[in-house]
Order: C-alpha cells, then structure tokens, then sequence
C-alpha cells in the first residue's frame, strides 16, 4: 500500500501543477490584454503594470487551487483507468476506501496551500493593487486631463483654462459636483491637484473662488478663500460598491474580526444626528429599530457592511476546505472504463472537471447572494456548498467502493433507469 499511496500521489501531483500552471497563465494571459492598453492608451509606467500584475495573482491562484486539486485528482484516475490499473488494484483485492488516503493527503495539501493564499497572499495582493491603482490614479488625474475642454470625471465634471501635469497646477476652474442629491458649481481663479496617501484620495485644493447650490429650495452662493474637494479615486475612475468589496478583501483576518466586533457594538442610536438625538420619539424608534423609522439608513449600511466582512471571513475557510472536498469527489469521477477512456481521453474528465467546479461555484454565488441580502446567515451560506459536495464524494465513494457501481456514468444510467421505471408505471 505504501508504494501504492505514494504512485497515487506522486499522479495527482504532477497533474495538479500542470493544470496550476496552465489555468493560471490562461487567466493572466487574459488580464494582460488589459494591463497592456495601461502601457498603450494611458502610459502608465511599466513598473506599475508589473506590480499590479504580481498583485492580482494571489486572486487567480484561490481559484485556481481548488480546480486543479479537482483535475489533478480526476486525470490521474482517468490515466489509471485507462491503463486498466484501477482493475489490477481491484482485483488484488484493494478497496476503493484504501485509495482515499493518498487523496486525502494530496488534497489537505492543497487545502494548507490554498489557506495560506487566502489569508496572507490574497491580502496583501489586494492591498498591493489599491496601492497602485491609486499611484496610477493620481498620476492619470492629472495626466487624462486636458486644458480648455470639460473633463468628465464620473460625478465631476472639470474646467480649467490651464493645466500643469508635472505640479498639477489650475488657472480658471471650473467644477460640477454632482456626488451629492444637490449638485454644487464651483468656480475658482486657481487650483491645484494633491493627493493623500494616508486616505488614498484624491484632493482638489481651490483658490478664491464661489459655490453655487441650492439649498433647501433656495440659491445659495459661498464665497471662499480656500476649499478642499475631497473625492476617492474609485469615484473618479470606478465603482465605488466595489472599492467596499476590496476593502474588505484586503484585510487581514485580525482585523476583520476586529472591525466586526467594533461595529456589532453599535447600535441605531449610535446613527442619529443631533437634531434627531434630541426628539424623544426618535430616540425611541431608533431603540426598537422599527421599520418605520428611516433615521436608520446608517445603521442598515453598517449591518450590510458587517454582512460582507462575515463573508469575507468565513470564506477564507471555506474555498480552501473545498480543495480537499472537490479532490475526494474527484477520484470516483476520475474513473471511467478502460474502453471510454482509451476513446475520449483526457478531454472527457477534464469536461467533467470544469462542469463539477461550475456548479460548486454556482452554489456558493447563489449562497453568498442569498447571505448578502440576509436570507441566510453568512455562516451557513458559505458553508452550503462544501456541505453538499461533501455528501455527493461520500455516496459516490460508498457506491464504488461496495462496486455497486463501475464508474458514475454507471450509477447515473441505473437512476435514469430507475426514475423512468417508477414514470412508466406512474
């Protein structure tokens, strides 16, 4: 057996770094399209393409891990089958449930390899990315733009007679603030573009100038000597539902149980404003967080916050533990009859492969979906699919290893039949 445990391993090894390798550069090649249009149509620096390059693979690799543990596994049984070596260990009188432990031992090494992407790598990768994403930002806040034309900047519209790129210098701006539910036109003889690493934003510092508003249903002007327009880069240049999602991605684990023990100290009161903190029928709605209170739209975003940090959380339990499901799950896919696979080869179990990993994946985005929007709590949903496969691998395992079954495609037959026996007498 231990020659055997080791030969076993050793397969599902050297597929699994294969299929590492390929997925993985098939997914950068795909990104590099993107990444070489930076270079191309933005001139971004080509030390800032690399770094976000370097960036992104640890997001690749937590999905990639997984799927070649599902196809390492799945190819090295199939080349078995094919090569009628699982008949000869059969017959030799080895069970199936004597093949799980190289598996499994495979498979829990995936798993500690993709839990340490999850917690270290994915983190600071992402973190790494913000970083230079804002480096690029700052850089094209000034560069994207162009003297004496509007420039559209998602809410803000700029004007400037003049634009310096290398000092971010303005003469004669002109700003649309439409951020807010009422807009803001702000005029000012002269400018200047800053950045602010701590807060990575993006500050547009104004001189001697006025903002018209309406306020209140009134025309309001504002005369001011300086005014600071503060705005993040994702506003200027992308989603802002989505920099909330990086923020939580880029987190450590510290520190996100950390920020949801903070916030799950809070309460609806916490969210009141003073003018609201001091009517006692306020207070008192905000106490028993009624429905028909809306002084609580802060406290909703902070319990949806929450939601997406538990998530965040346990999901960097979860994806990894679902490497060394999808591994065992995989072995009684993998076998096929010798006639099949010599007639399909590979192809066949890696289409397999792929269906079983998109249908994994499907069930945690409907899990998470449903998390998100509290049907479910953030514990169970993301827990549902490993749940699921973990008793799919353990019947397909039983059924085999009591060879009630050959292969799957067998056992699949003997339900259809069956299912379409108990129809026609129906």
């Amino acid at each position: 057996m231990k020659i055997i445990n080791r030969y076993i391993f050793k397969e599902a090894t050297a597929y699994f770094f294969i299929c590492l390798i390929a997925f993985t550069g098939i997914l950068l090649v795909l990104r590099m399209l993107k990444l070489s249009s930076l270079i191309i149509n933005k001139g971004v620096e080509l030390s800032q393409v690399v770094m976000v390059f370097l960036s992104i693979i640890p997001t690749f690799l937590e999905i990639a891990v997984p799927l070649s543990a599902l196809l390492g596994v799945m190819l090295a049984f199939a080349r078995f089958s094919g090569d009628s070596e699982i008949i000869v260990i059969r017959a030799s009188g080895i069970s199936l449930f004597q093949l799980i432990f190289p598996v499994a031992a495979f498979g829990l090494l995936a798993t500690v390899m993709c839990f340490f992407i999850s917690t270290e790598l994915k983190p600071w990768g992402y973190r790494k990315l913000e970083s230079t994403l804002f480096e690029i930002a700052r850089n094209k806040s000034t560069a994207g733009l162009s003297e004496g034309i509007f420039n559209d900047l998602g809410n803000i519209t700029l004007y400037a007679d003049t634009i310096e790129h290398s000092t971010g210098r303005l003469e004669h701006v002109l700003i649309d603030d439409r951020r807010a539910e009422e807009s803001q036109i702000i005029i000012a003889q002269r400018g200047r573009i800053l950045s602010n690493p701590e807060k990575k934003t993006i500050v547009f510092r104004l001189y001697d100038g006025r903002i018209h508003e309406l306020s209140n249903g009134k025309y309001v002007i504002t005369d001011f000597e300086n005014n600071d327009l503060e705005t993040d880069p994702e506003q200027l240049f992308g989603n802002q539902n989505e920099s909330q999602r990086k923020r939580s991605r880029e987190l450590s684990s510290a520190n996100i149980r950390s920020e949801i023990a903070l916030r799950g100290r809070l309460t609806a009161e916490d969210f009141l404003t003073e003018e609201e903190a001091r009517e006692p029928l306020a207070v008192a709605r905000a106490s028993t967080l009624s429905n028909s209170i809306e002084p609580n739209e802060t406290y909703k975003e902070n319990t949806k916050r929450i939601n997406r940090l538990e998530i965040e959380l346990y999901q960097r339990w979860a994806l990894p533990v679902a490497a060394l499901i999808l591994a065992l799950i995989a072995m009684p896919l993998g076998i096929q009859p010798p006639r099949t696979q010599r007639t399909w080869g590979a192809g066949l179990s890696s289409v397999i492969g792929l269906l079983v990993f998109v249908i994994y994946f499907a069930l945690l985005s409907v899990s998470v979906a449903l998390a998100e929007g509290g049907a479910l709590p953030p514990a169970v949903a993301v827990w549902i699919p490993n749940l699921i496969t973990s008793l799919v691998a353990f019947y397909m395992l039983k059924k085999m290893s009591s060879e009630q079954w050959q292969s799957v495609a067998q056992g699949f037959d003997n339900l259809i039949s069956f299912f379409s026996k108990r129809m026609a007498r129906a």
